[in-house]
């Protein structure tokens, strides 16, 4: 009896379909690796920028409302807000971070905002910081007591473009 040798293998035709049928499917797949890729790093990103706003935060709320405030010299708060005559990290009150900026680690910039504030019906909106010089009493809820602070960070090649943090900080 004579056995034949059954030989396995791929025929030409058989590897020219497997090629072809590889070769469009690469590149959908190569796109979808490198948008997920992309996604976890812009991701990765706003929350690095979400902590380096919160830092911030944290260190403005644990400040004093005001400077006249600490020695209850004077009126009530400033009419003027940012630094008195200290540098950062001497501030000792929430205003003195208005228009501070600094660099929390390469790539990421962090800005402060503060601004005098009144509870007008549900929103809050901005006063001028003269007309709150002048408040002594802040009993009523659209007085001037109150300073808006905003932290906002941002990396420079613009994956995460804007992080914002706010509080309102009462002079009570």
């Amino acid at each position: 009896m004579i056995h034949l040798s059954q030989k396995s293998g791929l025929t030409i035709i058989e590897m020219v379909a497997l090629i072809v049928l590889v070769g469009t499917a690469i590149p959908p797949l190569m796109t979808m690796w490198a948008d997920t890729a992309w996604r976890s790093g812009k991701a990765e990103s706003s929350a690095d920028a979400g902590f380096y706003a919160q830092e911030l935060m944290e260190e403005i709320k644990t400040k004093a409302y005001d400077e006249n405030k600490l020695d209850d010299t004077g009126p009530p708060w400033s009419s003027s807000l940012g630094a008195n005559s200290e540098s950062y990290p001497n501030f000792d009150d929430v205003d003195d971070y208005n228009n501070y900026s600094d660099v929390p680690t390469p790539g990421y910039n962090r800005q402060v905002a503060v601004s005098y504030v009144r509870l007008n019906g549900t929103n809050w909106t901005a006063c001028g910081a003269g007309s709150c010089a002048a408040v002594v009493d802040c009993s009523a809820c659209d007085q001037c007591c109150y300073k808006r602070a905003t932290v906002s960070v941002s990396r420079n090649d613009n994956v995460v473009s804007n992080v914002s943090l706010t509080t309102i900080v009462s002079g009570h």
